[in-house]
């Protein structure tokens, strides 16, 4: 998947950049950045299009975000 496609899907979700991204574990800086051609992470770029394909949903990336940030304040 192109860069410029995953804008243009946020786009369409009518989503801020902090919001698509944010869901990904990626603050709007970086997100930014990734919609301009940066290079983007593997775990991320697998993680989108397993998103974009409606492998995982909404619900699980919340579930491994919300893990995420217990571990971190343990």
């Amino acid at each position: 998947m192109k860069l410029r496609q995953i804008a243009d899907i946020r786009y369409d979700l009518n989503q801020s950049q902090a919001e698509f991204w944010g869901r990904f574990g990626v603050n709007q800086r970086s997100g930014s950045r990734i919609e301009r051609g940066q290079v983007m992470p593997l775990p991320i770029s697998i993680l989108v299009r397993l998103y974009l394909d409606g492998v995982i949903s909404e619900a699980d990336l919340d579930r491994a975000n919300r893990k995420v940030r217990i571990e971190r304040a343990l």
